[in-house]
C-alpha cells in the first residue's frame, strides 16, 4: 500500500475552490487524500457522490476510513437562486454525513465542518463568536440552520465549526467579487460594473484559510465555532487602486445599482481573538498584494 503513515484525510467537495487547495497541501504533505465530488473526476480517490444520498456517504466512508474528514461540500453562492437547493445541501448535507460517520465502527480524530460568516448578517465592525447570528439571506441562514443541528454531535464526535469569512485565491470561480475584478484587468478590459466600492471587507488568502483549518483539525479543539478571519478590512477602492498599478492602467468603474445590497455596512471584519489564542497568528504572512498578484500572473 502506498505510504500513509500520516494518516487519511477525507475532503467533501474535494474539486472546489478550497478543496483543490487543501488536497494539494496535503497530498504534499504525505497524506493520503480522498474526497466526494459531485460530478465525474480522473481520480481514483475522487468519488461521484451526491451528499443528500447518506447511504452512499456511508459506503465511501467505511471504505476509508478516514483519520480526518473537513466538509466542504455546500451551495456557497450567497446569490443562488434555488432557495430549496441551499437548504437541503446545506443542512441535510452536512446532517447525512455526521450520520453515516456516526453509524460506523470508527471516528475519525477529528471533523471540521466549514460553515460561514454570513451567519452575522449585517452587523457593523468587528464580529465575534460571541455574537448573536442574525443571518439576512437564505445562504447565511441555512448555515446558520446547520451550526445548531451540529451541535447535536459535539457529545459523540470530535467537531469544530469553522466560520470563515472572504477568502480569496487563484481557481476561484469569476462571479465572486476579487477574481472578477482580476479577470477584467487580464483581460485588458477599460470598464468594469461594481457595487458599492467605499465598503471595507476581509479578502483573505485561501492559502491562509487552509492553513487555519490545517491548524484547527490537528489541535485538540472540539465542540467550538470558530471565526476564521484576520481582522483585516481592506477598502475595495485601495484593490483597484493596487490592480491600476500592477496592470500598468486604469480601469474605469461603473457602479451598477443591481450590485448594490440595500442598507450595506461599511466596514465587515471578523474578531480573530479565539483563533489566534488556539492557533497563533501568521497572517502577516499573507498580504493582498501577494494574492491579487498570484491571480493576475496565474500562479
Amino acid at each position: 500500500m502506498e505510504e500513509r503513515s500520516k494518516g487519511n484525510i477525507f475532503i467533501t467537495g474535494i474539486t472546489g475552490f478550497t478543496g483543490k487547495h487543501l488536497e494539494e497541501y496535503f497530498d504534499s504533505q504525505g497524506f493520503a487524500v480522498y474526497g466526494t465530488t459531485f460530478s465525474e473526476s480522473s481520480s481514483l480517490k475522487h468519488y461521484c457522490c451526491d451528499i443528500l444520498d447518506e447511504e452512499r456517504l456511508f459506503s465511501i466512508i467505511n471504505d476509508i476510513k478516514p483519520d480526518y474528514v473537513i466538509h466542504l461540500a455546500a451551495i456557497s453562492f450567497v446569490a443562488a437562486t434555488d432557495q430549496k437547493q441551499i437548504y437541503n445541501i446545506n443542512i441535510f448535507g452536512t446532517l447525512n454525513l455526521l450520520s453515516a460517520i456516526d453509524r460506523s465502527n470508527y471516528k475519525p480524530k477529528k471533523i471540521l465542518i466549514a460553515s460561514s460568516a454570513a451567519v452575522y448578517g449585517n452587523i457593523e465592525g468587528e464580529l465575534g463568536e460571541e455574537l448573536c447570528p442574525q443571518p439576512v439571506n437564505h445562504y447565511g441562514n441555512s448555515k446558520l440552520a446547520m451550526e445548531n443541528m451540529v451541535k447535536q454531535y459535539f457529545g459523540r464526535l470530535d467537531i469544530i465549526i469553522a466560520r470563515p469569512f472572504n477568502y480569496t485565491g487563484t481557481g476561484q470561480e469569476s462571479h465572486f467579487l476579487i477574481p472578477k475584478i482580476v479577470s477584467h484587468y487580464k483581460e485588458n478590459k477599460k470598464e468594469i460594473e461594481l457595487g458599492n466600492i467605499d465598503v471595507y471587507r476581509e479578502f483573505n488568502d485561501v492559502q491562509y484559510v487552509v492553513k487555519c483549518y490545517t491548524m484547527l483539525l490537528f489541535s485538540k479543539i472540539k465542540s467550538e465555532i470558530i471565526n476564521v478571519c484576520s481582522g483585516n478590512a481592506i477598502n475595495i477602492n485601495l484593490i483597484l487602486s493596487f490592480m491600476n498599478q500592477l496592470a500598468d492602467y486604469t480601469i474605469k468603474v461603473k457602479v451598477n445599482p443591481k450590485f448594490v445590497r440595500k442598507n450595506e455596512i461599511e466596514i465587515l471584519k471578523g474578531n480573530p481573538k479565539k483563533l489566534f489564542a488556539h492557533i497563533g497568528d501568521f497572517s502577516k504572512e499573507f498580504t493582498l498584494q501577494r494574492t491579487l498578484t498570484n491571480m493576475y500572473n496565474n500562479e
